[in-house]
């Protein structure tokens, strides 16, 4: 019998990167690593964003799938009051470039990194890996970020990442593992329901990839996901569906970070452990902050809940970093993005909040309006018939003045 939470499931497990790229780019930025320290600079890499939430999307360019893109953290041994962040950055770029293997496939240098391209890594899919150097942060820094209220169990992992701006280099605070431990420590829970036989249904499909004597013990944790990092890939894909018809230049797009975070604040709360359960869940903790377009409070504020995840202060928008309070993830926010981010969370009720499969046709008619018609099929083995069209952004209520 059909379910909504097994139909789920197999969409995001189809828009995650598969285990064998998985391994490749660990393997990838392994030999990088073991490249540098042959040229004197002796680095840990780790990932970050996505790839460390086990939140990975392929992502869409031009309406069509594309390449994985990776970030990995190269966090140098140097420290921040040897070095600047000109050299640090410059040192990582000139070894790459020098590379019989790295230099053909180095892109020209971005702000804040450097970015490798892999192409037809498998299954003629590629990977992007974007190479961020950084050096651990210094004291002075950390103490502050503690004083502001953050674990020193997080803080104590905080960076300072390369960032350029014209023709000069600046350091920028970044905590890239201070975050992803923030993440486990909610999605834990999520991911302890059902998982000894998620991880033998894991061993049973991928069983080359393990020794003949393998159990579940040996397969890590990174290749099961939980409901909550399925239910950030459909939000990350609906996201990118959304916005293509929305916002034709992409400037007011919502970022994965701001979705991953809401997301997992959201579920903090939550009692529901099924994918289609926890979606509709964080879909309406998102909704709740809409009133904030209108000065209205939130209605969970109202009711005494202490949950500012979203706030609208002084007519600036804030959606704090929760391992560094100074770092708001809504900087650039105006109040068109904020619109427009509510717009997408009521498409998102409308598209995905459909209860069960019980009426096919309207349950695949939202589906695919949500997360695309040739995805959902392709995924869900649906029979083709007449094409579906796609819903058009839910218009909100026009904000009094001044919003307060």
């Amino acid at each position: 019998m059909r379910t909504k939470s097994a139909d789920l499931e197999a969409l995001a497990s189809r828009l995650d990167i598969s285990p064998t790229m998985h391994r490749i780019a660990v393997d990838h930025y392994d030999s990088i690593s073991r490249y540098l320290h042959t040229r004197g600079i002796s680095a840990d890499f780790y990932p970050q964003g996505s790839f460390r939430l086990g939140t990975v999307v392929r992502p869409l360019r031009n309406n069509v799938e594309a390449d994985f893109d990776i970030d990995v953290v190269c966090e140098l041994e140097d420290t921040k009051e040897e070095t600047t962040p000109e050299d640090v950055k410059e040192s990582v770029g000139k070894a790459l470039a020098e590379s019989g293997v790295y230099g053909e496939r180095l892109r020209p240098e971005e702000d804040r990194c450097w970015t490798l391209e892999f192409a037809n890594v498998s299954d003629g899919i590629g990977l992007n890996m974007d190479v961020v150097p950084c050096v651990h942060e210094d004291k002075e820094r950390i103490n502050v970020l503690v004083l502001r209220g953050v674990s020193d169990g997080y803080a104590q992992s905080a960076v300072a990442i390369t960032e350029k701006n014209g023709i000069d280099y600046r350091w920028q605070a970044s905590n890239p593992k201070g975050y992803g431990d923030w993440f486990d420590s909610i999605n834990r829970r999520f991911l302890e329901v059902g998982l000894e036989e998620r991880k033998a249904t894991f061993l049973s499909e991928n069983r080359a990839m393990f020794a003949a004597e393998a159990t579940i013990e040996d397969v890590p944790d990174y290749f099961i996901k939980s409901p909550l990092q399925r239910v950030i890939q459909l939000l990350k894909r609906h996201r990118d569906i959304y916005y293509i018809r929305a916002d034709e230049d992409g400037s007011n797009r919502v970022a994965s970070v701001i979705i991953a975070t809401l997301a997992a604040k959201i579920a903090q709360d939550a009692r529901a452990t099924q994918t289609d359960e926890l979606l509709g869940y964080v879909v309406r903790g998102m909704s709740d902050y809409s009133s904030l377009l209108q000065g209205r409070v939130p209605a969970a504020r109202a009711m005494g809940e202490a949950r500012d995840y979203i706030e609208k202060q002084d007519q600036k928008w804030r959606i704090p970093n929760p391992v560094n309070p100074d770092d708001n993830y809504a900087d650039t926010w105006t109040d068109r993005t904020a619109q427009l981010f509510f717009q997408w969370v009521s498409a998102l009720s409308a598209d995905l909040a459909i209860p069960t499969p019980l009426n096919e046709p309207q349950y695949f008619t939202s589906l695919k309006s949500g997360l695309g018609t040739d995805f959902v099929t392709r995924t869900l083995a649906i029979p083709t018939g007449p094409a579906v069209l796609h819903s058009t952004p839910k218009s909100i209520s026009q904000p009094t003045k001044p919003w307060r």
